[in-house]
């Protein structure tokens, strides 16, 4: 197995901060499948770089 370092992943409620939304838009993305998630038990983690990749991909598709 490579010597990988892991992401540090984040709680939904600094993700929903980052992106100025609700804690519970966050689920709703994350259960779309719009917001890629981690799941540990019951609780779910987010990779900032997915958070980013979210957010690139919604600028482009608005044009900005």
């Amino acid at each position: 197995m490579e010597d990988k370092q892991l992401p540090q992943l984040e709680r939904a409620k600094p993700v929903a901060d980052a992106l100025g939304v609700s804690v519970s838009q966050v689920y709703s993305l994350a259960k779309d499948g719009d917001l890629k998630s981690v799941r540990i038990g019951r609780s779910l983690r987010f990779d900032p770089d997915d958070v980013r990749r979210f957010v690139d991909e919604r600028r482009a598709r608005s044009g900005e």
